[in-house]
């Protein structure tokens, strides 16, 4: 498989499908009221993607899924992104499957995953907290262990979605931060990964006012005496980093399409405003170098992140070791980021006044563009990862 521009048939054509069916949700989504477009257009984007098959790119043909994989998922929320319709549902789901197809026993894996290929199953991770923050070795909720059960207590923060997901994958203890020390065991150890249901007793969600994320909200999760079955862990008991760190790859894959798609949307916006737009005289303001190399410069940078991406895609549908496929996963996420700003603001400098004017439909994307140079991770914790495994550097406090 080519890593580069050149795409192979099928995966060209399933680009132009994508092409075709998000332009109709985009056309609907412009003709509502801007304050209306992202949670009314919400479920009609998921209803696209099942059209697609997208749910099930990431399932094995033998679950009811594709198996099309990360790249044929790329294309995919890409062109979404394109048409301005960006949306962290689709990586979320992404994510689950690929942590429960890799390490996902197989009862679960026949009782969840025909559902989450078929577009009937949403997923949430439950992975933050308030005082962990990105590292999720230091999490404190606890899953107590009785027979053929867990008991979980602790509480999450920043869990998306939470509300209208069916299950969250939920990152917790099963052996203390201590315990661990004491027995010699390195740091991952005595993590477990367990798929709940987020309408099961013992879960309360309280509303994060936080923004950047569109039609998803946010929450803060507090768990108490929550019963989970044993047959619900993705992978083994104690060694859930395995699988939570699997997951976390496509996570910064497809949020790399996205912020490419979103640099699109925007390019395509400016350009065709710089096009037409006159104000002095009758040269239009696409003639003038201060608008022209901005603009320029967001597409040479696209096609950085168009290689960069596709090359983490391809890496991880070939099966490739973890630490080239992260390699290659943080380098793309940290340049798409940069892109997804860098796009949105030259755009705004294009149109001018007009670009805060919410029916334009650039400014709501400046929290979303901001939002990924922050999470899934953050620019300061891939350049801690890169100078340390990439160029052998002490590592970093």
């Amino acid at each position: 498989m080519s890593l580069g521009l050149s795409l192979p048939p099928q995966l060209l054509n399933l680009q132009q499908q994508s092409l075709e069916a998000f332009a109709a949700v985009r056309e609907r989504h412009q003709s509502l009221p801007a304050s209306e477009r992202q949670r009314t257009t919400l479920d009609e984007v998921w209803s696209a993607l099942a059209h697609l098959r997208f749910q099930g790119f990431l399932v094995p043909e033998r679950y009811g899924g594709t198996d099309a994989g990360l790249l044929a998922s790329v294309l995919v929320m890409e062109e979404l992104a394109a048409q301005g319709l960006h949306s962290f549902r689709p990586i979320l789901l992404a994510m689950g499957s690929a942590a429960i197809t890799q390490f996902g026993a197989e009862p679960l894996k026949q009782d969840v995953l025909p559902r989450i290929a078929r577009g009937d199953l949403k997923l949430a991770i439950a992975s933050t907290e308030a005082e962990a923050g990105f590292n999720v070795l230091n999490t404190r909720t606890f899953a107590q262990r009785r027979d053929d059960q867990f008991i979980i207590n602790g509480s999450k923060i920043y869990v998306s979605g939470v509300d209208v997901a069916d299950y969250m994958l939920l990152v917790t203890r099963t052996m203390t931060r201590e315990e661990c020390d004491q027995r010699g065991l390195p740091k991952t150890a005595g993590i477990s990964l367990l798929l709940v249901e987020t309408s099961a007793d013992g879960v309360q969600r309280t509303r994060v006012p936080s923004r950047g994320e569109g039609a998803l909200t946010q929450f803060a999760l507090t768990l108490e005496d929550l019963r989970v079955p044993v047959s619900r862990l993705v992978g083994d008991e104690h060694s859930g980093a395995k699988p939570m760190f699997h997951m976390f790859n496509p996570e910064r894959t497809l949020a790399s399409a996205m912020a490419l798609g979103m640099s699109r949307y925007c390019l395509d916006l400016a350009r065709q405003h710089a096009c037409t737009r006159k104000v002095f005289g009758r040269t239009p303001i696409g003639a003038y170098q201060s608008i022209q190399h901005p603009l320029a410069d967001i597409a040479i940078r696209q096609q950085a992140v168009r290689l960069m991406t596709y090359r983490a895609a391809g890496l991880f549908d070939q099966g490739a070791p973890a630490g080239d496929l992260a390699e290659s996963a943080n380098a793309a996420k940290y340049l798409a980021a940069e892109l997804a700003v860098r796009s949105v603001d030259a755009a705004i400098d294009t149109f001018g006044g007009k670009g805060f004017d919410e029916d334009h439909g650039i400014i709501h994307l400046w929290e979303a563009a901001r939002l990924l140079k922050t999470a899934p991770i953050s620019d300061a914790l891939i350049l801690n990862q890169t100078a340390e495994r990439c160029l052998g550097l002490p590592r970093s406090y």
